[in-house]
């Protein structure tokens, strides 16, 4: 998926910026402001694994849940530091839900070491990412009104992520009658690549479309395996340049 994303982004880059821009056009303007709203494509699977006690016994809890996707809000700007060259700061913001598939192996409360089978779902365990976006991007004044800006840099995730910790049985089933969740935080180190076209509707003030792809991973409490944060995102805005 990550070589098939870096893949596009060159192809975009190369149809849409021509070699005579790049090595003729200069970046006349100081800085710029960005406000985005879109989609967060692609989700991933997160699994996680828990024991609890039960009639002195133990039993284990098994979750599995689609994570990521969603609408997302991005704002930031940038100042030129050197010719086209552009130093950037921006914020963005992607939610969702999920449901959670449980499954439990439940504690027998007469014999010992025979566990019983019982499902649940957790409805609608919420999913948050805020990322801190830090990027170099080259500006390329394509004509008078339409500009290319190629980024790329890292990115710090903020995640946010609601998980199924416990159930409670009621016999003789057993039947799950009730799930308890927990809000799990992690903060991870990722990067983002992407192009940012702006078509200048007057000289300061212009519309935007934004492709950008961001990839990070994070570990939460009990989980299978790390989780694949991120997205290949698609939204579209204002521009403002000073």
């Amino acid at each position: 998926m990550r070589t098939i994303t870096v893949s596009v982004f060159a192809l975009v880059a190369s149809v849409t910026v021509p070699a005579s821009a790049l090595a003729q056009m200069t970046w006349t303007d100081k800085g710029y402001a960005t406000l985005s709203v879109g989609g967060q494509a692609g989700s991933h699977t997160l699994t996680t694994q828990t024991d609890f006690t039960l009639y002195e016994e133990t039993g284990t809890l098994t979750t599995s849940q689609k994570v990521g996707g969603g609408a997302f809000v991005d704002i930031g700007g940038g100042y030129k530091v050197w010719r086209n060259l552009v130093v950037a700061l921006t914020f963005s913001h992607t939610g969702s839900s999920s449901d959670v598939g449980i499954a439990a192996q439940v504690p027998d409360p007469v014999f010992s070491d025979r566990l019983r089978p019982a499902s649940a779902t957790l409805s609608g365990a919420k999913h948050s990412e805020n990322v801190v976006h830090i990027n170099a991007v080259w500006m390329v004044p394509v004509t008078d009104k339409i500009e290319v800006g190629v980024l790329a840099g890292p990115s710090v995730l903020m995640i946010k992520q609601g998980l199924a910790n416990g159930v409670t049985v009621t016999e003789p089933a057993p039947t799950v009658n009730n799930t308890t969740s927990t809000t799990a935080k992690k903060t991870a180190g990722g990067f983002d690549l992407g192009v940012d076209v702006t078509y200048l509707l007057t000289k300061k003030i212009g519309a935007g479309l934004l492709a950008r792809y961001t990839v990070g991973s994070v570990k939460f409490p009990d989980a299978t395996k790390s989780l694949t944060v991120g997205g290949f995102q698609f939204g579209v805005g204002a521009r403002y340049r000073f």
